[in-house]
């Protein structure tokens, strides 16, 4: 398949998905019914990628159905309800079209409590509407599961980068562990990522606080106000700054902002997003700094702003890397 195959499948699954939430939302007008009508009628392809999402639907459906209690007299859960998961499964709706989001099952996690995991791949963004009505954005190249418990909304982030726009509930909060650390929030935004080992929380909005989960943290921890950055390095050094918060998670609009950042830290940011790497000859990359915008995917126009400001050229390219050398 070509890469505008697999752009324009993506890009009927990411309407499609949005179809669905507009018809599972309930308050559809006329209009929008024929809108819709004329958009499945348009081909096959339409009508298969609607189907891929009611398939989804059906499993979590059924999922829900052994779930929920039996007894029609028996209280609400707190942690779980059917309505709530088919709204998680129904809002996944993709960014800018690159790819398709991995859903996990519903295996059950702690107590019996049902686990949604989540997963993208290289080049693939997404955004998802958690059972609580929590936003998230995964990055490219992110593990993340949620669990919906009584006194908390548990998230594990096992790697990669997320963006969380917190719905508040003073009774339960949500709470991101991640690298052995926790971090503790209500209402509230904030961007949580992972590389090679080092943390780094940037806090949009609200409060947060972060503290060391492991056995050798002695309670170490803490709390961050908005426009502030949270490095935690391998060597388990704090480092609390003030933050571009702009700059630093402008990727969950497609965006990747460099203002004289390292080159080496800004070919790391441009790889995240390609299966064709980019690497130097010699495998230094050049101590020079790079300032600039680009849209996430967009390695050509990378290279060209490095030949343009005198920075390296291109080499040579295979199917896994594109060789670059330094001027």
């Amino acid at each position: 398949m070509t890469g505008a195959q697999s752009d324009r499948r993506a890009k009927l699954r990411s309407e499609a998905a949005d179809w669905y939430n507009e018809r599972l939302a309930g308050d559809m007008t006329p209009e929008d019914e024929v809108r819709f009508r004329d958009w499945i009628g348009q081909s096959d392809a339409h009508r298969g990628a609607y189907e891929v999402i009611d398939r989804a639907w059906y499993v979590a459906s059924t999922t829900a159905a052994d779930l929920a209690p039996s007894d029609d007299s028996a209280p609400p859960r707190t942690g779980f309800s059917r309505s709530k998961v088919f709204a998680a499964v129904a809002s996944i709706l993709l960014v800018g079209g690159i790819g398709w989001l991995s859903l996990g099952g519903l295996p059950f996690g702690e107590r019996g409590h049902p686990e949604q995991s989540f997963q993208t791949k290289t080049g693939q963004r997404a955004t998802i509407t958690l059972p609580d009505g929590s936003i998230v954005k995964l990055d490219s190249e992110t593990d993340m599961s949620f669990s919906d418990l009584p006194d908390e909304r548990r998230v594990q982030l096992l790697r990669g980068r997320a963006y969380f726009e917190v719905a508040s509930e003073r009774s339960r909060p949500f709470i991101v562990y991640a690298a052995g650390k926790t971090v503790r929030a209500v209402g509230t935004a904030f961007e949580v990522s992972m590389d090679h080992g080092e943390l780094t929380v940037v806090l949009a909005e609200g409060k947060v606080r972060v503290e060391d989960a492991s056995e050798s943290g002695n309670g170490t921890g803490t709390d961050m106000t908005p426009g502030r950055q949270l490095v935690i390095d391998t060597d388990r050094r704090w480092t609390l700054t003030n933050a571009d918060v702009e700059k630093e998670t402008g990727w969950t609009e497609g965006r990747l902002i460099f203002m004289h950042d390292p080159l080496s830290e800004a070919v790391a940011e441009v790889n995240r997003y390609s299966t064709r790497k980019l690497t130097f000859k010699d495998k230094t990359i050049p101590d020079r700094e790079i300032v600039g915008v680009f849209s996430a995917g967009d390695v050509d126009g990378f290279i060209k702003a490095l030949e343009l400001n005198g920075i390296a050229k291109q080499e040579s390219a295979t199917d896994d890397e594109i060789i670059l050398t330094e001027n």
